[in-house]
């Protein structure tokens, strides 16, 4: 679970592990973040693509 705090309101809301799976697959190219709207006061705020990566749990390497 990813616990994200907006930089304007400091309302704060979690993505579920889906949603933080659905945010990485949903980036282009050389994004390097992803953007995302908070639900209080509407103000777009920018995810880091490393923020995300360590929300997800690590693949376990098959041997």
């Amino acid at each position: 679970m990813l616990k994200i705090s907006c930089f304007n309101c400091q309302w704060s809301w979690s993505l579920n592990q889906e949603a933080t799976q659905a945010a990485l697959d949903s980036l282009g190219e050389g994004e390097n973040y992803y953007a995302t709207e908070c639900p209080k006061c509407r103000r777009l705020n920018k995810i880091p693509i490393k923020q995300l990566k360590r929300a997800l749990p690590r693949a376990r390497d098959k041997k």
